[in-house]
């Protein structure tokens, strides 16, 4: 069947896997080794994708740390400019599929869990408008993948069926969910998948 969307996931598709250097950079920030940093933050992200308020995020990820309250303010505020540089190593080349694949007349969309301080500053910076018809992200709608209330939304807002959009993401539990709804899906696993995007597009 003719695909008429492609519908890609921000984290890890469109950006390579968050950077290391700069996690270890931002656990350096509170005296934290980089797995000790990467536990708290992992560990109330998923509210954080869901509308938690920014400060409410980075106070439960800091909770119980003796940080000066002088300088909390200015250590949250690094924090959030480093989660931004840590999800910001782009796959060009990704962007430069969408991009044909919408100049071909498909329908394109971003569909990502993710949170005001990142996309907020994406899209002042990078003109997503270029690329994308749909931009879903889960703290706009009030719901995350793989919750498939999420994937409905996005269909609708592309106005295609879902039997002729492809999903690709690199979380299994987000394309099963897809699947369910009948979407086609793609399992983005490195740069090798750059080319397997490629002949999904051609057949």
């Amino acid at each position: 069947m003719p695909l008429e969307a492609l519908i890609l996931d921000f984290g890890e598709v469109l950006v390579h896997p968050q950077s290391r250097d700069v996690v270890t950079r931002m656990a350096g920030l509170v005296d934290l080794s980089t797995d000790d940093f990467q536990k708290r933050y992992w560990s109330h992200r998923l509210a954080y994708d869901g509308g938690l308020p920014a400060a409410d995020y980075w106070r439960r990820v800091l909770e119980g740390l003796d940080l000066p309250s002088p300088d909390l303010e200015r250590i949250v505020s690094d924090l959030i400019a480093g989660d931004y540089d840590s999800w910001t190593v782009y796959r060009p080349e990704v962007w430069e599929i969408a991009r044909a694949f919408r100049a071909a007349g498909g329908r394109t969309a971003i569909l990502s869990n993710g949170v005001p301080e990142i996309m907020g500053r994406l899209r002042r910076e990078r003109s997503l408008a270029e690329f994308f018809d749909v931009i879903v992200v889960s703290y706009e709608v009030g719901c995350a993948k793989p919750d498939p209330a999420i994937y409905r939304i996005c269909l609708d807002k592309l106005q295609v069926p879902a039997a002729k959009a492809l999903f690709v993401d690199d979380r299994l539990e987000n394309l099963e969910a897809a699947r369910t709804l009948d979407i086609q899906t793609l399992h983005f696993t490195g740069d090798h998948s750059v080319q397997e995007l490629r002949e999904r597009l051609r057949t």
